[in-house]
């Protein structure tokens, strides 16, 4: 039967939004994206991503005006990107210094039937699977790092840095692969569920594909049926399942 099939098909596009799903909040995104938009803070960022600088510092390596360029980082220390601190200097009173206070990352995805925003800290350390790739890159760099020769630390950090760099360009490879695999098999599947002869069940298996979410208030307010009919077709779905198994 094809309902048998888009819930076989849905029980594993919801494994994919488990590894993959939305991190963070929908109001730090927002503010990211706001902040990110603007070119010119972009420039800023990058310059900050290298080591913290002065306003006039960073007017001068820019080629803005110090006014502009204060304002952007008044901007982006309000939104929580960037902080300051006052140091010494030695030609007069303390000034500020700017640096970046968060490490983020983004990733949008968006096509027919999909769209996924995700946004995540990875500025403190993470667990690692024992054996995994990224164990052993720490357990790399971890020996690098308690090396007493500074001068001596240059070569193997810049080879950790190579390695993780080649690493991230397979992960990324890779998924672009699988989602171009996850927008084909929805694509099949919204095939497959048009044979089904009631429009609410049918409209409900597109949503489960769609949004990969099972809280019955959610999927009753976004398709406009009553709680109880949803809960009955997410039944009769989880039994197509069991079936299929």
């Amino acid at each position: 039967m094809p309902e048998i099939e888009v819930a076989y098909l849905y029980r594993n596009a919801a494994l994919y939004n488990f590894t993959m799903g939305t991190g963070g909040s929908s109001a730090e995104l927002d503010s990211i994206l706001v902040t990110v938009e603007n070119p010119i803070r972009r420039r800023i960022l990058r310059r900050l991503s290298e080591e913290p600088g002065y306003q006039l510092q960073l007017s001068r390596e820019l080629g803005l005006s110090q006014q502009l360029v204060a304002k952007h980082l008044d901007s982006m220390e309000d939104v929580g990107l960037v902080t300051s601190m006052l140091e010494a200097s030695p030609r007069g009173p303390k000034r500020k210094e700017y640096l970046l206070q968060k490490s983020v990352s983004i990733t949008i995805d968006f096509a027919p039937n999909l769209f996924r925003a995700k946004v995540f800290s990875f500025g403190g350390a993470a667990d690692k699977e024992e054996g995994s790739d990224s164990a052993s890159l720490a357990a790399k760099l971890s020996d690098v790092i308690r090396s007493p020769d500074e001068a001596s630390k240059i070569g193997p950090l810049a080879q950790v840095m190579a390695e993780v760099d080649r690493k991230l360009t397979k992960i990324e490879d890779e998924r672009a692969v699988l989602l171009y695999l996850r927008s084909l098999a929805f694509k099949e599947a919204a095939k497959a569920s048009g044979a089904l002869r009631r429009g609410d069940r049918k409209k409900m298996l597109q949503y489960l594909l769609r949004e990969q979410s099972e809280g019955v208030d959610t999927m009753s307010e976004s398709l406009g049926l009553q709680a109880q009919i949803v809960g009955d077709i997410l039944s009769e779905i989880e039994r197509d399942f069991s079936f299929r198994e």
